[in-house]
């Protein structure tokens, strides 16, 4: 998801979801700060009901990165093993994780009014209301078998600087799975010509490898969203 002009307004075609459509071009404008981000998401949770607002028939990241995260792994390995949700929001994701099998799932969001959402459905095992970027977050190295993010890229939103965080949280052999939207790359200055060239730096040297990257349509109503899964050494 990304700003939207006005002209992009003017010719959607299904103006009953132009409020949420709105919502987003304005949580994604250039400049906006991640403390004024995490605020608007904390309002839109309470006051504007997010989740009501993105069902699956408009939003299909959170299923896209569950099935991303679960494929190839047996029954019993997702039972088992500890998934961290970055970006987790009300906990859209997790439901879908869920869905799949998995049982241990934390979740990590600078809003406190998404997580608390989250909490009130009992998604989580863990709810940690901090900013993901190259600053320590208090959790051991190694810790996670599995990493999501789902469409926490995005003006003012995650910064390309997290991807050490992440790969310094998920075990060797673990996964890690980024979803967000394909034109983020062109339009997001934090992300062009800068994330995928840190992501083949990261390979490059050795911590990570690529196992998927892939564009796929109706990330959000009719913007194509782009996936990458990575498997940490």
């Amino acid at each position: 998801m990304a700003d939207l002009s006005q002209k992009e307004w003017d010719r959607f075609e299904k103006p009953e979801h132009s409020h949420v459509y709105k919502q987003i071009a304005t949580v994604m404008h250039k400049g906006i700060s991640q403390e004024e981000v995490a605020q608007f998401y904390s309002k839109w949770a309470d006051d504007l009901q997010y989740e009501k607002e993105l069902p699956e028939d408009v939003y299909n990241a959170p299923i896209v990165t569950a099935a991303a995260a679960a494929d190839g792994m047996t029954a019993e390995e997702k039972a088992s093993v500890r998934v961290f949700d970055v970006a987790a929001g009300t906990g859209l994701c997790s439901l879908w994780l869920r869905s799949h099998g998995f049982q241990h799932i934390d979740g990590l969001d600078p809003s406190e009014g998404m997580l608390a959402k989250a909490r009130a459905k009992n998604l989580y095992d863990r709810y940690i209301c901090d900013f993901i970027t190259d600053k320590r977050l208090d959790i051991n190295d190694d810790t996670y078998d599995v990493l999501t993010v789902s469409a926490g890229l995005g003006e003012g939103h995650i910064p390309c600087c997290a991807l050490y965080e992440m790969v310094r949280v998920v075990k060797p052999g673990g996964r890690i799975v980024i979803v967000t939207r394909a034109q983020h790359l062109e339009t997001v200055e934090e992300y062009r010509d800068r994330l995928e060239p840190l992501m083949d730096r990261l390979e490059v040297e050795g911590k990570w490898q690529k196992l998927e990257r892939k564009i796929f349509p109706g990330f959000f109503l009719d913007k194509e969203g782009i996936l990458w899964k990575y498997q940490v050494c």
